[in-house]
């Protein structure tokens, strides 16, 4: 009984949970960083988006500079974006890790029910409220975790968050042309050059506006859309080539990919277009705001008392629309669960758009259909000191690099969607990159095997102790049994 009662005395006093206060950070919240400062040994990270950059475009252009990064490092079959497939809330996503439903960027316009207002892709940037709703992009996180961020031209870059900005940044101008490359070389020396290199900055997101704006106008399976990512690559070789000048390859992490993919726009005369005006029993005047002629989606709120009448009108109105009312929605788009989700929520067949009055789109290319339509599926690559080499990965969804993002950074993330475990095995796996998730482990790990080595040693003290105690009580038996010649071979000692 003395043994039993000390070995429990000594485990409860060498349990891990008694020798040292917990030192874990739960996934999301918003924790304070602890430790040494992540500036002295994290390397930097640099994300970059190619706005439209579908999975498959290097398949039909030779992409040499594409093709080395991913002899260099990692690339994926292709990543799925959040639905809805649009620049301003996948974006967001990527710089979050939530979902659109959570994060609130639902559309690139701003819109007003009540006084009917509407803001386009570009003066929405600008709308604090709208981009400040609860989800902290990666660079307020890492700003206030002790980093240093910058932002050329992403979207949410103008926006204001619980009071703070990223603190050096570029705006995109409010005319800007896109596919200019002398431009793209210009902003590229500005962000390896002089934000990584003169400034010594820790993170910094770079947004292209191409090959998007390209595959809209002519179309994903044109020739200038082929020239464009031609162009894409180049810009890619110069973005490496820059960081090799500037003696930043081995301490910079890069990752490439983008917000969504394009399909090719059904125009011909065949085509039975979607219009809502055209569709019997649909009347406009029974809608109090609507969201339409901005791609394949649509939102629609209709006047009191007439949900259920628009509802079932339309549900029927054309074999490639299809209408839900947002509590509805599939679950696995996350596109239901937030107040400024209208009502209805509209989405077309991939090829089709949805037109209000008449169809007003020109676009040959389009996005914003079903993540789960290929042709929305960006492509990724990554490359650095910090990821594996010539290494092809199945495809993820792209709220998992958030969480990716800031392992590599070594921050605490905010509440997020994604996982690092999906991205891991990226990762150089022997290599400890340090985030505050590893130092945990390896914290309670300590604990745990110092814990189990002092049981270990406090039972063979006590076990000793105990078998001495009890030869002490047996030799007077002993000794004389042995003197009396009967019993020394069967002694126990």
């Amino acid at each position: 009984m003395l043994l039993l009662n000390l070995v429990f005395l000594c485990q409860l006093a060498l349990s891990p949970s008694v020798a040292a206060p917990y030192q874990g950070t739960h996934p999301g919240l918003n924790a304070p960083h602890t430790g040494s400062s992540p500036r002295s040994s994290r390397n930097k990270l640099l994300l970059i988006s190619f706005d439209g950059f579908r999975w498959d475009y290097d398949r039909d252009v030779d992409t040499p500079y594409l093709d080395k990064m991913g002899r260099d490092g990692v690339r994926a079959a292709y990543v799925t974006p959040p639905y809805l497939t649009i620049t301003s809330p996948s974006h967001f996503t990527l710089l979050t890790g939530r979902y659109i439903e959570n994060h609130g960027v639902i559309h690139n316009v701003w819109f007003n029910t009540t006084t009917q207002e509407k803001k386009q892709y570009y003066m929405t940037q600008f709308v604090d409220s709208y981009w400040d709703n609860g989800s902290l992009p990666i660079w307020i996180t890492a700003q206030r975790q002790g980093l240093k961020a910058g932002s050329l031209h992403f979207p949410g870059t103008a926006a204001t968050y619980k009071g703070e900005r990223v603190k050096v940044s570029q705006v995109e101008p409010r005319f800007y042309e896109h596919n200019n490359e002398t431009d793209w070389r210009i902003n590229v020396d500005k962000v390896i050059g002089q934000w990584f290199y003169e400034e010594d900055l820790d993170f910094v997101s770079l947004y292209f506006g191409e090959p998007d704006s390209t595959g809209h106008k002519y179309g994903p399976d044109s020739p200038e859309r082929r020239e464009m990512v031609r162009q894409v690559d180049r810009t890619v070789g110069y973005i490496r080539d820059t960081a090799q000048r500037h003696s930043l390859s081995d301490r910079l992490n890069i990752i490439i990919t983008a917000d969504h993919g394009m399909t090719t726009v059904l125009q011909n005369n065949s085509v039975d277009k979607i219009t809502l005006s055209k569709i019997p029993g649909f009347d406009f005047r029974d809608i109090e705001f609507q969201l339409l002629d901005y791609g394949p989606t649509g939102m629609l709120l209709p006047k009191e008392g007439m949900l259920e009448k628009v509802y079932q009108v339309l549900r029927r109105g054309h074999p490639h629309l299809h209408v839900y009312k947002k509590e509805d929605m599939p679950g696995r788009l996350h596109y239901s669960n937030h107040p400024r989700l209208l009502p209805l929520i509209l989405i077309a067949d991939q090829g089709y758009v949805l037109n209000g009055f008449f169809p007003v789109q020109t676009n040959k290319g389009e996005h914003g259909y079903d993540n789960q339509v290929m042709d929305m599926k960006p492509f990724f690559r990554a490359v650095g000191p910090d990821f594996q080499k010539n290494l092809a990965v199945g495809p993820f969804e792209t709220v998992n690099v958030y969480p990716l993002m800031c392992h590599l950074l070594g921050l605490t993330p905010e509440v997020n969607d994604g996982s690092l475990e999906v991205t891991r095995q990226m990762l150089i796996t022997n290599k400890d990159l340090g985030s505050n998730d590893n130092r945990d482990v390896q914290w309670e790990l300590l604990i745990g095997l110092s814990a189990v080595a002092g049981f270990l040693a406090v039972v063979f003290v006590v076990t000793t102790a105990y078998t001495m105690l009890n030869r002490r009580k047996q030799r007077p038996d002993s000794i004389t049994e042995d003197l009396n010649g009967e019993a020394y071979e069967n002694s126990t000692f």
